[in-house]
């Protein structure tokens, strides 16, 4: 079985050219993308002690991530964009946080917060619009009391596989506002954030579905 604690020491360090062929030679056949964000929790984790051995600071560890999503986008078929892309947000605020002096271009904020606005598919008022839709399902379908796959069917509305990305990646964006440089950039952040709560389930379906989970775990 790989460690991947043992294949980040040997790999840290490689440059662009050598690390792709690296990474194919030490990944594990079955389970190559879990490994890899493995390998970048290492990477962005201060306490493993490899962080602390000589060589492998915080330069070498953010350009080493940068390195490896690339990786990902380019070398890894199917893989989730929407996993890909929370991976550049965690990375880029531990750069921030941490004041890095030498940042990668694709870890900078304002390319992060670019590619997550890449990730809507659909315009503001649109997503406003299935959200509302959604709601109204939730809403019916608990009413009904449905269950299972009943529920599943019913709740569903087109677009909402289109909503999953706002919903998801909003929240974790708003760390950055204000530390956005392009105005443009920053300006379409700021507007997608001003509706963010209308794309949600919203606190009464919400609760409903707790009380419909407790409920559950009462007469289990």
């Amino acid at each position: 079985m790989n460690n991947p604690m043992i294949d980040y020491r040997a790999l840290v360090r490689l440059d662009s050219a050598e690390l792709s062929q690296g990474l194919w030679s030490s990944a594990p056949p079955k389970s190559v993308g879990q490994w890899i964000f493995a390998l970048l929790d290492i990477a962005c984790t201060d306490y493993y002690p490899v962080n602390q051995e000589p060589g492998i600071d915080l330069t070498v560890r953010l350009h080493f991530a940068s390195k490896l999503l690339n990786f990902v986008e380019q070398e890894l078929d199917a893989f989730d964009p929407l996993i890909v892309t929370r991976a550049y947000i965690k990375i880029a605020r531990k750069a921030v946080e941490d004041s890095a002096d030498v940042v990668p271009p694709s870890l900078q904020v304002d390319a992060v917060i670019a590619r997550t606005l890449r990730c809507f598919r659909l315009t503001r008022a649109q997503a406003l619009e299935v959200a509302g839709a959604q709601r109204k399902r939730y809403q019916d379908a608990l009413a009904a009391g449905l269950e299972g796959a009943e529920f599943d069917h019913a709740v569903r509305v087109d677009g909402d596989s289109d909503l999953q990305p706002m919903v998801v990646l909003l929240p974790e964006a708003r760390w950055f506002q204000g530390k956005v440089s392009d105005r443009g950039i920053a300006g379409e952040l700021d507007s997608w954030l001003e509706v963010y709560s209308g794309l949600t389930l919203g606190s009464t379906v919400t609760d409903l579905l707790d009380i419909r989970l407790r409920r559950r775990q009462e007469d289990a």
